[in-house]
């Protein structure tokens, strides 16, 4: 178990790294490359990962309120269980990423990228999904209560049996008997 609080590693190449269990809380890794890295209930409090490289990335379980993934390549991510409240998202790039039973209640993804994710039981609550491309995505029991999705691109969405109602949703879209659906 690696002990990192407060280290710089902007702009550092870590492919493939085994970084289970870390604390890393107020790190920066901004820019890094990180691909197919292991952060398996790593603490990842307040990390920067600022147009970081993370595709294929397995985060699950980590924590990481707070941190700031804007810019950042999580494609095909592996993010289950994963505690993102407050988190930053804004332009990230999630596709295809697997967010699971997530919490991401009140984070910010604004114009990031959803497309087939698969977000099944994650919480979305009070979250900022303002443009964000959710094509393709799976929503199955989501919780989206007080959610914005205005703008959203929710185009072949799968979100039935949610545990809440966004509050505001891309016009020609309402949400009816706890699912999202297209006018």
């Amino acid at each position: 178990k690696a002990y990192m609080k407060k280290i710089d590693l902007r702009n550092t190449v870590l492919i493939n790294a085994a970084l289970n269990e870390a604390i890393l809380d107020d790190s920066n890794l901004s820019n890094a490359i990180l691909r197919y890295a292991k952060f398996r209930k790593a603490s990842l409090r307040n990390v920067k990962f600022q147009g970081a490289d993370l595709e294929g990335a397995i985060l699950k379980d980590a924590e990481m309120q707070n941190a700031n993934f804007s810019g950042a390549n999580l494609t095909s991510a592996g993010l289950s269980n994963g505690k993102l409240k407050n988190a930053v998202l804004i332009k990230a790039n999630l596709s295809n990423a697997n967010l699971s039973n997530a919490n991401l209640r009140n984070a910010f993804v604004n114009q990031a990228d959803l497309s087939s994710a698969f977000l099944v039981l994650a919480n979305l609550s009070d979250a900022n999904l303002e443009n964000a491309d959710l094509s393709g995505a799976n929503l199955i029991k989501a919780n989206l209560s007080n959610a914005n999705l205005s703008g959203a691109d929710l185009s072949g969405i799968t979100a039935t049996n949610l545990t809440g109602c966004p509050s505001s949703l891309p016009n020609g879209w309402v949400c009816d008997n706890n699912s999202l659906i297209q006018q």
